[in-house]
């Protein structure tokens, strides 16, 4: 039985079914039977006609994902097991031929396009990660913030260190800021036009490369390390490192000079440092050392001061280690005086103005207070 009904089709409708028109020489009929046979076809496998068109839209995705796993291209791998190399992997930094593979930098022209990429490649490897990028100039920001949602925090880190790399070398921008919560990953940049673009962005290896030289270190001299971090392990940690020179002059019962090695270390004069600066540096070298057991600062302007906190029981190691550290604070060219306790040294700093008493170096041994 052939009924015939008029139908109203808008214009953008109309120019959907131009392939099904085309495929029947302009038969606005046959076309309109075609349509229906596909969608028929489609909802009999799916609840609705959203989910129906999902599954059309990741059809030719999927098509080429399968394409690229039967060349060898790629490879299916057990999404636990990807999420335990990611975890594995942090603090690691990436290959730079890793981040060409994925962002191909001739398909990009401006911030926009790179967001529309991104996005098309974690759609074409099923990946469930969004990203959204805002930036104050699309064409050559100074800064922007890229967002990244979905997934999981492991596998936001990989892919937003891949896009920071990018980013690196692409618009000089580093990384400012990382906030990540729940469901998101935020990524702040700023222009960096003092490190080289052939250089890994300090900004990149704070935030995601971290672990990077102590990675490479271990894979290079595995056996030493392991033994090393064993011995630290059964003694609890009760051990000493000190560069050999300065142990040469300890065991003669003389005082060395540990300023060049802090300067080496921070890549900057004693002399030239901030006392703030000197103080946090000062802290995370000697806790490293473990020739202190815990060290606190104060970085309070007019009142700064460091406590070292240490197990040492001989007056003498007591005197002399205080004499050691006397040595960088003395080349900062802050005033200051010292107290020492039976566990604790505090060193007082008084910028601008002088320590009461006869000098500038003052050294109290008393009890511990209460």
């Amino acid at each position: 039985m052939l009924i015939r009904k008029n139908i109203s089709l808008d214009d953008k409708y109309l120019k959907k079914l131009q392939p099904l028109l085309d495929a029947n020489n302009g038969n606005l009929s046959a076309a309109v039977r075609d349509a229906i046979e596909v969608a028929y076809t489609a909802l009999a496998h799916h609840d609705n006609i959203d989910e129906a068109i999902q599954f059309l839209k990741e059809t030719p995705t999927k098509e080429k994902l399968n394409d690229t796993i039967q060349n060898g291209e790629n490879i299916v791998i057990n999404n636990t097991m990807l999420e335990w190399l990611f975890r594995c992997t942090r603090g690691r930094l990436t290959d730079e031929e890793l981040v060409n593979e994925l962002i191909n930098p001739f398909e990009i022209q401006d911030m926009k396009q790179l967001e529309d990429y991104l996005n098309w490649v974690s759609k074409s490897y099923q990946w469930k990660i969004r990203t959204s990028i805002k930036c104050d100039n699309i064409s050559n920001p100074e800064s922007a913030l890229v967002l990244i949602s979905n997934s999981t925090v492991h596998s936001r880190d990989f892919f937003a260190q891949l896009v920071a790399h990018f980013l690196s070398r692409w618009q000089q921008l580093d990384i400012e800021h990382v906030f990540r919560r729940s469901n998101s990953t935020q990524v702040y940049f700023r222009r960096n036009t003092s490190t080289s673009s052939n250089e890994i962005m300090p900004g990149i290896r704070r935030h995601f490369g971290y672990l990077d030289v102590l990675c490479k270190e271990l894979d290079e001299n595995t056996e030493f390390w392991t033994q090393l971090m064993y011995t630290y392990n059964v003694e609890r940690f009760n051990l000493v490192t000190l560069h050999r020179s300065q142990f040469e002059v300890f065991a003669t019962g003389d005082v060395p000079n540990p300023t060049k090695i802090l300067e080496r270390l921070c890549k900057q004069s004693v002399s030239d440092m901030a006392l703030p600066d000197l103080l946090v540096r000062f802290r995370r070298m000697y806790l490293a050392t473990q020739l202190a057991k815990n060290i606190e600062i104060s970085l309070e302007s007019g009142n700064e001061s460091i406590t070292i906190f240490h197990d040492f029981k001989d007056e003498r190691v007591i005197r002399n280690l205080i004499e050691y550290f006397s040595k960088i604070f003395r080349e900062n060219g802050t005033p200051f005086e010292t107290s020492s306790y039976s566990s604790m040294i505090i060193f007082r700093f008084f910028q601008g103005r002088e320590p009461e008493g006869s000098g500038l170096y003052l050294i109290e041994e008393m009890e511990e207070p209460d």
